[in-house]
């Protein structure tokens, strides 16, 4: 968890200006683990800043994405925002949509991108690994009613 001393820092390293509607974003996405959809960004800031809207939220991503501090993750039917921009692998649920980082998997996904930048000519601007299945949570609902008779 990043402090706001420290994500003000980060984002003046890249020279990215910072307003405190900025910063709220930063630290909603930044310090998050959940890979947050837009509107669950401004869920997060809202209470704070009223008067705040989707079209800076947008900007905002756009600022933080273009400065590599944060990847857009597009989905089907959304976006979600990656704060970990170390290879990692991504676990996403088909039940409920959350995405979460494996604790698992790291090491192969750096083997696999060195070994790409090893034996191709082809320069790599960003990796995206997701697994899918279902949540603890899901998977005992879907156990569930499968030993419910119907």
């Amino acid at each position: 968890m990043l402090t706001q001393q420290e994500l003000v820092d980060r984002l003046r390293a890249r020279t990215v200006r910072v307003t405190p509607q900025r910063l709220a974003i930063a630290e909603a996405v930044l310090n998050s683990t959940d890979h947050p959809t837009v509107q669950q960004i401004y869920e997060r800031v809202r209470n704070n800043f009223p008067s705040m809207t989707l079209a800076t939220i947008y900007s905002t991503l756009g600022v933080l994405e273009r400065n590599g501090l944060i990847q857009e993750l597009p989905f089907e039917r959304m976006s979600r925002y990656e704060p970990n921009m170390d290879p990692h692998v991504n676990l996403v649920c088909i039940g409920c949509e959350n995405v979460m980082d494996a604790d698992a998997g790291q090491e192969a996904v750096v083997r696999l991108k060195n070994r790409i930048v090893n034996e191709s000519d082809f320069q790599i601007a960003w990796q995206r690994v997701d697994f899918y299945g279902w949540c603890p949570n899901c998977a005992a609902e879907k156990r569930q009613q499968e030993l419910s008779p119907a």
